[in-house]
């Protein structure tokens, strides 16, 4: 397919090391449509980070992109506070010049640190060691035409003594001088224009929304994260707050009296309720699919949870498996890249890929229904658990009214 038809993803720039091999590449934000290797004027550097990250580990191969190597996407302090549902292995965090060092930004540079991502500070400019961040650092970043020949020497010299093992990249390398004077005063790494220039990498991007909304499944499916945690990850999303206490409030569960909070919310309906309607609320915020679609993704999820109630894994985790079983079709990735980030159980993920288990068993049920291939059913399998063709005709029944009511409930 030719260049023209194609959306420019993002550019990468080469890094290099002291042997002048490619040790990474810094993949830089530039907008789909402009034929150039400059960033806007304006852009929001929340939605730079996120396109690029969706566009760099969703629609390209990053291993061929970096070479085996390490991929550094900037990031600012909002990007660091979300969920990052990508591997640590190629993955370095640059946290870029205007990030704060508050409270909740060194815990979330602790968090990642602990979660093996390395943690590179963009545009050093501290001539010493006194930067707030630099205990968090793995790779500072030194802009040279910004240090003398004299500044850089000592400022290498500090941080070596400071941080031994911490590795320093002097970037805007622009000519051989600048080469030859950085290597010189001992830097690692070395990334300019005199070395390589951004390279535009061509593909075809998807909406930035759907990687939050991946960044939520991730988190909502965590099976480790406790009732506080999940809960602040719904507080923290204004429309899933809104939606799930429309929902809790509405005539599908009857209360007697009106719940007012999000707490509130989770006690009532449960936590593993709680995580499956946040999945198909955070699903339901993909605009650009049709409604037919969103609509079948909630309907084949309550079908398996009323068969799965019969089953040791329970209900909710029925859910989980129909709905998420059209994330391909939702999100246009395969399936097993979009399941890679999110922490599900081995048994929800066989079901998912393979239709292995008694989940799986479930699901492969209710698609062959769905496309009227009853001869393919399992039936005999099916008995052991209790299920036959009139029970599986009632779950259809039930679900379909059940997803009707629950689309006109949070709508």
């Amino acid at each position: 397919m030719a260049t023209t038809e194609l959306e420019i993803l993002f550019a990468r720039q080469p890094i290099y090391d002291r042997s002048l091999s490619v040790a990474g590449f810094e993949l830089l934000f530039r907008e789909p449509r402009t034929p150039s290797d400059t960033v806007p004027s304006e852009f929001d550097g929340n939605v730079a980070t996120s396109r690029v990250l969706l566009n760099a580990f969703m629609e390209s191969d990053i291993e061929e992109i970096c070479n085996h190597t390490s991929a550094f996407v900037n990031f600012t302090g909002d990007t660091l506070l979300g969920e990052i549902p990508f591997s640590p292995a190629r993955l370095v965090i640059e946290v870029l010049e205007d990030v704060a060092a508050t409270p909740a930004v060194t815990r979330a540079l602790t968090q990642l640190k602990q979660q093996g991502y390395r943690i590179a500070l963009d545009d050093y400019d501290a001539q010493g060691t006194d930067h707030p961040l630099l205990p968090y650092a793995d790779i500072v970043k030194l802009e040279y035409p910004s240090f003398s020949e004299s500044e850089l020497n000592r400022t290498v010299e500090m941080l070596r003594a400071a941080r031994p093992g911490l590795t320093v990249l002097a970037e805007k390398i622009e000519v051989p001088q600048d080469y030859r004077v950085a290597c010189g005063a001992g830097c690692d790494l070395f990334q300019g224009y005199f070395l390589a220039r951004p390279e535009l990498v061509y593909g075809r991007s998807i909406p930035v929304s759907r990687l939050h909304v991946i960044q939520l499944l991730a988190a909502l499916n965590d099976p480790d994260a406790s009732f506080d945690q999940t809960t602040a990850v719904i507080r923290n999303d204004a429309y899933l707050s809104l939606r799930l206490l429309k929902l809790a409030n509405s005539a599908l569960y009857r209360r007697l009296s009106e719940i007012t909070s999000l707490n509130a919310a989770v006690m009532a309906l449960g936590l593993g309720r709680i995580r499956s309607l946040a999945s198909l609320l955070a699903l339901s915020r993909l605009q650009d699919k049709p409604h037919a679609l969103h609509q079948l993704a909630a309907t084949r999820g309550l079908i398996c949870q009323l068969l799965c109630a019969r089953l040791p894994e329970g209900p909710e985790t029925g859910f989980t498996v129909g709905l998420f079983s059209c994330l391909d079709a939702l999100l246009d990735h395969p399936l097993a890249e979009i399941l890679e980030p999110v922490p599900l159980s081995s048994r929800i993920t066989a079901a998912l890929l393979r239709y292995e288990g008694a989940l799986g068993l479930i699901l492969h049920t209710v698609i062959r229904h769905e496309q009227d291939d009853f001869d393919a059913i399992r039936w005999d399998e099916l008995a052991e658990w209790g299920i036959g063709p009139a029970e599986l005709m009632e779950a259809f029944r039930r679900g379909t009214v059940l997803a009707g009511e629950q689309s006109s409930a949070i709508m």
